[in-house]
């Protein structure tokens, strides 16, 4: 495991499953707007390799993604958001 070091932003698309490319194992801290945009805050080794994670964004009321865990929980007002990593992912 390689030391992390740094946080960095992604930004990422509210859709129902998608994927980031994340440094090695880059730990999630913290999902939130940032003026329009749906961001994920890690932290990285920024000297790791880069890993394809995935992971889905479901609404209140909505079905849970089959295999994945929560990860963090957002607002974009009037919708609250929960964000859902797959195995290997944050």
């Amino acid at each position: 495991m390689a030391d992390l070091t740094t946080i960095w932003k992604f930004p990422f698309a509210i859709e129902d499953e998608f994927w980031l490319d994340l440094p090695g194992d880059a730990q999630v801290l913290h999902v939130a707007m940032q003026q329009s945009t749906p961001c994920l805050w890690a932290a990285v080794a920024p000297d790791a390799d880069v890993i394809p994670r995935r992971f889905a964004v479901r609404g209140t009321g909505h079905s849970l993604p089959s295999g994945a865990h929560h990860v963090a929980t957002f607002s974009q007002p009037p919708f609250v958001w929960h964000l859902f990593a797959f195995p290997g992912a944050g």
